[in-house]
Formats: C-alpha cells, sequence, structure tokens
C-alpha cells in the first residue's frame, strides 16, 4: 500500500517542506561539513539518513561515470528531483515499515500475539500512516524512537537496573534530535519508573537516582546525535522562533479546546474512523486496567503527546503521527476483548460479531486510504501545469507559486517567489550556484514561500505574462487574519483575468485550488525605467 504512488507528484515538487531536507543534506556533501545549519525540527537525524543517501547516489553516479562530482549531482537534481527525492521516500517507507514492526512488538509485550497482529494490520492500512510513509520529513523516524523508548521504559518496570534507565534516555535523546516534541516520551518513562516504585517501594531512591541519570542519558544521547544544537546555539534559538510563529495559512489553530476537537474529529478520525477512535478510547481504559504498565508507560506517553500538541498555535495533519501506533494498540486491545467476550459468552454469535467488528475498523481507514491515493496521483498543479505547457505560447513569461520542475520543458522565462529578494528565474540555481544559506536569507522567517509576502517595492520583479497561484484560495479563505497578504496576490495580479482554474474534489483530485492568470501585455512588459510598454 505504500510503494504505489510513492513517485507522486515527481519531478514536480508539491510538498513545500521536502526540499528543505534534501537540500539540506546536499549542503553537508558539498560544503563537508556536518552543520545543517537549520534546526526547525530540529531534523538531525533525518538530514543526516538523507546526506547518507544522497552520498551513496554520488558514489555509484562516479563509479558509472553519470555524476563526476557533487557538483554534476547539484545540477542532476535540479533537472530531475526524482534522482534524490524518490530515494528520500524509500527511506521513510522503510521507516514506516519499521514503525510497523515496533508497535508488533510493543503490542505483544503488553498483551499476547493477536493484539499485536491486529496492531500491525490496522496500522498497515492507516491512511495518515500511509501518507507520512511516502513524504520525506521527520514525522515516521521520531516515531521510530518514541517507541524504542518505550520499548525501553517496560524494561524499567522489568528489571529495573542502570542500564534499562540509560537505554531509555539514550531513545529519548534522539527522539528529540529528530523531532523536538517526540522529547515528551520521556513521560512514558517517568511513568515506567513511577510504576517500579509502586511496585518495589523500597528502591524509591534508587530509582529516583536511575531516573536523574536517564533525563542525563537523554540530554548528552541529543548532544551527541547533533552536536551543532550546542555549537551554533543561536541558529537553533533562531529557527525556533520561526516555528513558534502564531497564525500560519490554512493551519491556524483556536486554543486547546477547540485543537482537541479538530485533532479528534479531522486526522484521527480520518486515520481510524469514528468507530475505531471509540473503540481505541474504550481499549485506553480497559487495557490500563488489565497491564497498569499500558497506563503507566503508553498512556502516560499518549496524554503528554496529544497535550504538547494541542497547546500550540498551529495544527497539523502530521503531528498526531507519533499516536497513530499507540492508539492502534489500543484500539486492537479493545477489538480482540470485544470477540473474546462474545464468543465466551455467545459461541454462536462469535463468527458474525468478529466479521462485523473487523469492517467497524478496517473498512473506513481502507476507504480514506484509497481516497488519499487517487488524490496524490491526480493533483491541482499538475493538471494546471498541463494546461500551462499546451496553452501558453512560446516566449512568455510565467510566475509560478509552485516547484514545477515538470515544467522546466516549456519554453518560457520562469519567475519563483523568493521573500524579501521578490521573484527571482529558477534557473540561476544552477548558472550561479545559488546556496542553500542565500535562499533562507531571502526566506527569512516566513512559513512558507509564495506571492504573499512580495512586497510593493519588490512586485515589479514579479510581472509576468501568465500568474499561476496555488496558495491564494487558502489566504481567503482566512481573510480577516492575512489581509496584507490578500493585498499583495492582488497587487500582483492587478489588471489580469483568470483563465483557467482547477479545483480539488474529495476522493479523485487532490491538492489547492489554483488559478491561472492572464495579465494585460503592457503589464506583463516593463522597459528598464519601469515604464510600461503595450504591445499587441
Amino acid at each position: 500500500m505504500r510503494l504505489p504512488g510513492l513517485d507522486f507528484g515527481l519531478p514536480a515538487l508539491l510538498d513545500p517542506d521536502e526540499p528543505i531536507f534534501v537540500l539540506i543534506a546536499l549542503k553537508l556533501l558539498k560544503e563537508h561539513t556536518l552543520n545543517p545549519g537549520w534546526f526547525g525540527h530540529p531534523g538531525t537525524t533525518t538530514i543526516y539518513s538523507l546526506a547518507l543517501v544522497e552520498a551513496g547516489i554520488v558514489l555509484v553516479g562516479t563509479l558509472t561515470g553519470r555524476f563526476p562530482d557533487t557538483n554534476a549531482f547539484a545540477k542532476a537534481l535540479f533537472h530531475d528531483p526524482a534522482v534524490a527525492f524518490l530515494p528520500g521516500r524509500v527511506v521513510m517507507l522503510i521507516s514506516g515499515l519499521i514503525v510497523i514492526l515496533l508497535a508488533y512488538q510493543l503490542a505483544r509485550r503488553l498483551f499476547d500475539t493477536r493484539v499485536a497482529l491486529l496492531t500491525a494490520a490496522l496500522l498497515a492500512i492507516d491512511p495518515i500512516h500511509i501518507r507520512y510513509s511516502q513524504i520525506i520529513r521527520t514525522d515516521m523516524q521520531s516515531t521510530i524512537f518514541i517507541l524504542l523508548a518505550l520499548l525501553a521504559a517496560m524494561q524499567i518496570v522489568a528489571r529495573g537496573s542502570l542500564r534499562t534507565y540509560l537505554l531509555a534516555g539514550m531513545w529519548v535523546g534522539i527522539a528529540c534530535a529528530t523531532k523536538w516534541p517526540a522529547g515528551t516520551v520521556a513521560a512514558g518513562v517517568a511513568g515506567a519508573a513511577l510504576l517500579r516504585i509502586r511496585l518495589y517501594p523500597s528502591e524509591y531512591r534508587l530509582a529516583l537516582r536511575r531516573l536523574g541519570c536517564c533525563a542525563l542519558m537523554a540530554v548528552a544521547s541529543c548532544v551527541i546525535v547533533s552536536p551543532y544544537l550546542v555549537l551554533d546555539f543561536a541558529t537553533v534559538i533562531s529557527n525556533l522562533q520561526g516555528e513558534g510563529r502564531a497564525v500560519h495559512v490554512g493551519a491556524t489553530g483556536n486554543g486547546l479546546l477547540a485543537n482537541m476537537g479538530w485533532y479528534l474529529g479531522n486526522p484521527l478520525t480520518n486515520a481510524l474512523g469514528f468507530g475505531g477512535l471509540a473503540l481505541a478510547a474504550a481499549g485506553l481504559v480497559a487495557g490500563a486496567r488489565r497491564q497498569p504498565i499500558f497506563g503507566y508507560v503508553v498512556g502516560s506517553a499518549i496524554g503528554v503527546f496529544f497535550v504538547s500538541i494541542t497547546v500550540q498555535n498551529l495544527i497539523w495533519e502530521r503531528w498526531v503521527v507519533p499516536l497513530l501506533p499507540l492508539l492502534t494498540i489500543a484500539l486492537a486491545y479493545a477489538t480482540v476483548s470485544f470477540v473474546d467476550k462474545v464468543r465466551k459468552h455467545f459461541p454462536l454469535f462469535k463468527l458474525p460479531a468478529a466479521i462485523a467488528i473487523t469492517l467497524l475498523v478496517a473498512v473506513p481507514p481502507l476507504r480514506v486510504a484509497n481516497a488519499q491515493a487517487v488524490e496524490r496521483a491526480v493533483d491541482t498543479r499538475r493538471l494546471a501545469t498541463a494546461w500551462a505547457m499546451q496553452h501558453i505560447p512560446p516566449g512568455n513569461t510565467v510566475a509560478i507559486e509552485y516547484l514545477a520542475f515538470d515544467a522546466l520543458s516549456a519554453p518560457w522565462r520562469f519567475l519563483y517567489p523568493g521573500g524579501n529578494r521578490g521573484c527571482f528565474d529558477p534557473r540561476t540555481f544552477v548558472t550561479r550556484q545559488i546556496t542553500v544559506s542565500t535562499v533562507g536569507s531571502w526566506h527569512s522567517s516566513r512559513p512558507i514561500v509564495d506571492f504573499a509576502d512580495i512586497e510593493a517595492d519588490r512586485t515589479e520583479s514579479c510581472r509576468a505574462d501568465y500568474l499561476i497561484f496555488a496558495n491564494y484560495d487558502r489566504y481567503v479563505a482566512a481573510s480577516a487574519r492575512f489581509p496584507t497578504e490578500i493585498a499583495n496576490y492582488r497587487r500582483i495580479a492587478a489588471g489580469g483575468h483568470v483563465v483557467a482554474v482547477f479545483k480539488p474534489h474529495p476522493g479523485s483530485v487532490g491538492g489547492p485550488i489554483v488559478r491561472i492568470i492572464r495579465l494585460p501585455a503592457c503589464r506583463a512588459q516593463t522597459t528598464r525605467s519601469n515604464e510600461p510598454r503595450c504591445h499587441s
């Protein structure tokens, strides 16, 4: 279910965050450094793993004569991003499969093999889990380390040795070095120590000392894995300030309770189905009663992590990824318990009950997974690019705000929004060897790159024959929060008229609303003095 569609969008880059990780990994190779220079997630383990993959590609390319050096690889990447993005997505796919394996192991240790097998099966068809197994991001890899930390925490309860505490602390630190919120899995480790103290009161002082050693190990392992968190601390602070923004188009929250409702009613319901989510809630309660370790370790981790994402200013579907294996364990336990009770009290209805509850928990996520797969395959931005290549004549200037590498062969002059710099021709990435840090300076603290942040004194740099907007309607949907951004769009598009609109349709077409705008000839071309020159 993860292999089909793994190349979605390519060679166009439709996810706005994927290029960040791939280009930073490339920077490490080109500049011969271990300093990513960006710590927003912080994402260090993901960036390093991608750098290893890219180094392997360069090595193979060098041996075969395709890439004489890193610069040749960078140029090839610009012309066909799939050369690095597809292998990077394979790393994420493998990470997703590892998560399924670890969830199986955790469920088996908590309950039994039946619960573990059902956990693996349900997680395998989870649409959100599938989606983020196909995108280069930190979420899937951070989930690996969260599960490893919880498995180690269970050993704290069973053995209580210093080694188990240190092992758990190590995984907590690596999880945090992958994605900051993953560090909240420390709550599960603390829950394990608390249960150990409850079971063995005489170890109270010893357990607290070892828990302190665990915390020190977490800090140490985080710094060892990502040393530039300390060595480049100023950049860390700057990146964290950028990540802590209060608003983001299409992702601004509305307070704790509203955010909780959104997560429960949207991504978690999509992932598990309404019935599955209800069963998972029941499984959390029943599982904690049967196995206190489930409540102390897994329940604590779920609760603290869920609160940590709901108190944020922003809301994102991807933030629930670490919750999916844990909630699926609860769902699987509730499902197996229900069938067991039917078998015990109503043996004649065992098979119908098993079939009914299987349909309840499996059909909704399967339907969502199928719909999302179709939507990823047919995206509004790809449709807009195809229309443009058929209808926009050669020699025109096209300003576009998504990375349409599939259109680079078109005989146009391209413009792309560059934040503080205004608009620029993206082909200069190759001809002038523009660095990632230079792009970062244009980007400043803006969450995404689009026409919304092109200021009035830079508007002329975006003059084109055609504009292709992919984010305009998202700003309009939250117009009260983004009046300046909407005004910037309208200033750039002044005098133009919409010639094509591509809208998403649930289950068949994915992506944002894309508008293609034709500008008057006298607005599209200017002389050196910026005076308009009309032509027929």
